[in-house]
């Protein structure tokens, strides 16, 4: 009997140390997060903030002559892309900008222009140029455009005309022999990037007196070492460099003068 008593005392004092004892703890182990798949950034979208660069002056270099009578008049274009007359143009507006805004080159085909090369009764050269830089801007949203075209003009007093960029021989007065000039002569077109309406048009220039000179624009006197002997007038490393000083001095003297951010 006293066996059995302390049997079960033995056995009721187990059982209340481990009620007694603090149960397990369950410990939540982090779980391995699942690798996600790498996701491409994509480019901020266009925010307005940039203004668009147009620029075909420098496709075409023309070498012209003037003579005393019609029969000494000659002309040659040719193209001369390699000499990055239009990468001038955009690096010219960049600089001026500064921080203030982007600068884009707004690329186009060839053909773009030539609807309005094409004579037309009552054109209006504004706002044809307008919709075709309306066409070749889909896809893009600036700000403002600035359009540069060749601008056109007559040699003196005669009915021949100079345009673009190029170089021209005419004669002294008094038969004293032959005058060489280089000539850069450009429209340079602000447009609204939304409604594509022109805000401010000028000359490209270098404020220089016109009224009484031969060559009303930007045109700068060489000697007869400027004439392009050669056919090959892209190779000329000495008129390239020539025509581009003209132009970046003629862009200086412009650009200041249109309103290209607000």
């Amino acid at each position: 009997m006293r066996r059995t008593v302390i049997a079960l005392l033995l056995l009721l004092s187990g059982v209340a140390s481990a009620l007694a004892q603090p149960a397990p703890i369950k410990q939540n182990l982090p779980k391995t997060a699942a690798a996600k798949p790498a996701v491409a950034k994509q480019a901020p979208p266009q925010n307005g903030n940039c203004v668009g660069v147009v620029s075909n002056l420098g496709e075409k270099f023309t070498v012209r002559k003037i003579g005393y009578t019609v029969f000494g008049n000659e002309e040659n274009e040719v193209p001369v892309e390699s000499w990055r007359i239009d990468d001038l143009v955009g690096a010219k507006i960049s600089g001026l900008l500064g921080k203030r805004a982007a600068v884009r080159r707004i690329p186009y085909q060839k053909e773009a222009f030539a609807s309005i090369e094409t004579p037309k009764l009552f054109r209006n050269p504004d706002a044809d140029l307008g919709e075709i830089l309306r066409t070749i801007t889909v896809g893009t949203r600036c700000a403002r455009y600035v359009v540069v075209t060749p601008s056109f003009v007559y040699y003196g007093t005669t009915n021949q005309t100079l345009g673009g960029v190029g170089i021209v021989s005419s004669k002294a007065p008094f038969f004293t022999g032959d005058l060489y000039n280089l000539y850069m002569f450009a429209l340079l077109r602000v447009y609204d990037g939304e409604t594509f309406a022109v805000l401010t048009r000028k000359f490209a220039s270098l404020g220089e007196p016109n009224l009484l000179a031969t060559i009303k624009g930007p045109h700068r006197e060489v000697d007869k070492s400027f004439w392009p002997d050669s056919p090959d007038i892209a190779q000329n490393a000495k008129l390239r460099e020539a025509i581009r000083e003209l132009v970046g001095q003629t862009l200086d003297a412009t650009l200041p003068e249109l309103t290209l951010a607000d």
